[in-house]
């Protein structure tokens, strides 16, 4: 049984590799590129990709990137109400080359580093009945009547993340769970061996339906027992009793961090996270202790500030009718929480300074500002900016702000008959 999760292994140590001096890092979802780009910015063929990367370079100021993985990677199931089509299958019926290969080997031709974007909270839900999706849905332009769920929650779903009632909020590993954070942790290996990237960059956002309320979720029946051996009585409403709970299930992503770690040898460790303390949107009350993970050498990067609440390419509201209440900080609205530039020069400018992690701000869902993102460079202990290469590549679709339903299913509308 396990009574303490925070156990750091022997690998931290001097043989950490060196930290990235990059100015910029481009995020490229690759899936949003190959269903709604346009031109180059389809990302359609390594020619495209290897040109899109010296605009990066040269426009953008990039040294990296952030590949991120296909859903069609993930062993899982694709689902679609009749006669419409799932925007990531389309995404990977256009993938005609093997850009897990051929991704690192352009990037280092164009001199950026490359990490796999992988993720940890996003593994899908079942198709919900037209009766549930007319009231409640995954963004109605592209999400309403498609849904993917991994094989492994399929297989598992006892490891999805259940409230007191049993109901569970599908797509959220319980990570107190041994079994949950093997096999999660053996996904993101599987994915990366083979292949040329120099680093695995996990990003903590989440597309699951959010919570009705901040402490809804993490009730399984292992991390129940966790809390009662650490404590000694089970879980309460009280708010002292609550707040051991929240730190309890943040101690699960934090083993989790410290197993993958261990495993991935050279290569190097990114997390993407929200600002602030804890999960946030949509998954909780969750303890975010990036304090320690930065202190005790377990990162050599990390993102901050991103958003779970709208797609960073095109800054739709993904689940516009479920905001959840309760959080004890909410990055949507900056309540609990110093301005992000305080907060850059207070709490995480100066830990990252002390412990050479490089420090990212990520700034897909801001409109570009070069005054204000040059100040936010000059920050001691801040290492760069993260852009988006869709909203960069793929100007029409911004301009716009829609996607281009040319292709047919592309949006998960109704497949036109030919």
């Amino acid at each position: 049984m396990i009574t303490s999760l925070v156990v750091w292994c022997c690998c931290l140590d001097a043989n950490m590799p060196a930290r990235n001096s990059a100015e910029s890092i481009v995020s490229v979802s690759w899936p949003d590129h190959l269903t709604f780009g346009e031109g180059d910015g389809r990302l359609a063929t390594p020619d495209a990709v290897a040109r899109r990367m010296e605009v990066w370079r040269d426009e953008l100021g990039a040294t990296g990137l952030h590949w991120r993985v296909l859903r069609s990677r993930i062993p899982g199931t694709f689902r679609a109400a009749r006669g419409y089509a799932h925007p990531s299958a389309t995404a990977a019926a256009a993938a005609q080359w093997d850009e897990m290969k051929t991704v690192p080997t352009l990037a280092r031709a164009a001199g950026l580093q490359s990490w796999l974007y992988v993720s940890l909270f996003d593994d899908g839900y079942p198709l919900a009945p037209p009766s549930v999706r007319a009231v409640s849905y995954h963004n109605a332009m592209h999400g309403r009547h498609v849904a993917w769920q991994s094989r492994l929650t399929e297989q598992h779903p006892d490891w999805v993340t259940v409230d007191r009632r049993g109901r569970r909020q599908w797509g959220v590993v319980n990570l107190l769970s041994a079994g949950a954070r093997r096999a999660m942790r053996d996904r993101m290996l599987g994915l990366l061996k083979g292949t040329g990237f120099d680093g695995l960059f996990v990003c903590l956002r989440s597309q699951s339906r959010p919570a009705d309320q901040a402490d809804q979720f993490g009730f399984n029946p292992a991390a129940l027992r966790a809390f009662k051996v650490r404590h000694g009585h089970a879980v309460s409403r009280d708010p002292a009793v609550l707040q051991g709970w929240r730190d309890l299930l943040g101690d699960g992503l934090t083993q989790f961090l410290v197993e993958l770690r261990c495993a991935l040898g050279s290569r190097q460790l990114g997390v993407g996270v929200p600002r602030g303390d804890i999960l946030g949107p949509p998954l909780g009350n969750t303890t975010l202790a990036w304090r320690d993970w930065m202190a005790g050498g377990l990162v050599d990067a990390m993102v901050v500030d991103q958003d779970s609440s709208r797609c960073p390419s095109m800054w739709h509201h993904l689940w516009p009718m479920h905001q959840g209440t309760g959080y004890l900080q909410d990055y949507r609205t900056g309540e609990g929480m110093p301005p992000l530039r305080r907060q850059l020069q207070r709490e995480y400018g100066p830990l990252a300074a002390d412990t050479h992690v490089d420090l990212w701000v990520a700034r897909q869902w801001h409109d570009r500002a070069p005054r204000e993102e040059s100040a936010l460079a000059r920050i001691p202990g801040v290492a760069g900016m993260v852009f988006s290469s869709f909203r960069h590549d793929n100007p029409g679709a911004i301009a716009r702000g829609n996607w281009r339903a040319g292709r047919t299913g592309a949006t998960g509308r109704p497949v036109r008959p030919r």
